[in-house]
């Protein structure tokens, strides 16, 4: 059976709402069909987006062949102890991932689910419906999301999220972070993380409180905002856009290649590569005035 026609089935059945079906419908057919809001160029938003969707092709018809789905909807909270890593593949429905000091992997989600296990791994699929994942903050994670808007924050670890279509909300995030979207918007605030982002369309807003290794940002089409600490010990790289501004509050000066410019901020012991083929790329001082001013105004 087609996955088209297996969402559609479990619509017919009561198994998932109307809206869950469009947003399967929609991972499956269009979230890599870019609208006036953002148009990629052919070459790198278009590479990024296919290998995105190559990755999360098969997940509808995976996860629904192996799941059972719950009629009543009533909310359910899973406990397990940590793994070397958690897994989760989820077809539909919003994702929140947060770190704590606890010893315990908490799950909380309402419609079916699998959880299987092994020494070294908690692995989770769910067809539809949210899930809130509370795990302690070293805990290594690997998400594959094929529609719906994950937020991950307090995280320590190596975190590797993958997903269709959907926006990405980060906070205090170190350690390294790989993140690869076909389509929506990428917001964070004090990351400290090694990066490699990479979105098909959308815009990426980045509060960066430390920069660390070699660190990758690539969009197809979209805006790039990133705020960078004064006192950082980095050398950036930008990639000039095809079509697009740069505006930065640091010195830009010619880089070895022709159609990159780079800024050097204390003695560098980072690089970070940034580039949009569509957009404009702003970079921002972060100092520790407007972070207190900041942190103040969020309480």
């Amino acid at each position: 059976m087609e996955e088209r026609e297996r969402i559609l089935k479990l619509l017919e059945n009561g198994k998932i709402t109307a809206d869950e079906a469009t947003k399967l419908l929609n991972a499956l057919g269009e979230t890599y069909r870019w609208g006036p809001r953002h148009v990629p160029g052919p070459d790198l938003g278009e590479r990024i987006a296919r290998k995105v969707e190559l990755s999360l092709k098969g997940l509808p018809d995976m996860i629904e062949s192996s799941i059972w789905f719950a009629g009543s909807g009533e909310e359910k909270e899973l406990e397990f102890n940590p793994k070397d890593r958690l897994v989760i593949k989820a077809v539909s429905g919003d994702v929140t991932i947060k770190g704590d000091d606890e010893r315990k992997i908490r799950i909380k989600l309402r419609n079916g689910h699998k959880v299987s296990e092994t020494e070294n791994e908690l692995l989770l699929k769910t067809m539809s419906g949210d899930i809130d994942i509370e795990v302690p903050k070293s805990q290594e994670v690997e998400l594959k999301a094929a529609a719906g808007d994950v937020s991950a924050s307090n995280l320590a670890s190596e975190l590797s999220i993958r997903c269709g279509g959907g926006d990405l909300k980060l906070k205090n995030i170190s350690g390294r972070l790989t993140a690869a979207v076909g389509g929506g918007d990428v917001e964070g605030k004090d990351i400290s993380a090694e990066l490699d982002i990479r979105v098909g369309g959308g815009g990426i807003d980045l509060d960066l409180s430390a920069c660390r290794g070699v660190g990758r940002i690539e969009l197809g089409g979209g805006d790039i905002n990133l705020t960078i600490p004064e006192e950082a010990n980095v050398e950036l790289i930008i990639h000039k856009p095809e079509y697009g501004d740069i505006s930065s509050d640091f010195d830009l000066e010619p880089s070895d290649e022709e159609d990159e410019l780079k800024a050097v901020l204390g003695k560098p012991e980072a690089k970070l590569y940034v580039r949009t083929k569509h957009g404009d790329i702003t970079l921002r001082k972060r100092s520790d005035r407007s972070d207190n001013e900041r942190k103040r105004s969020e309480k």
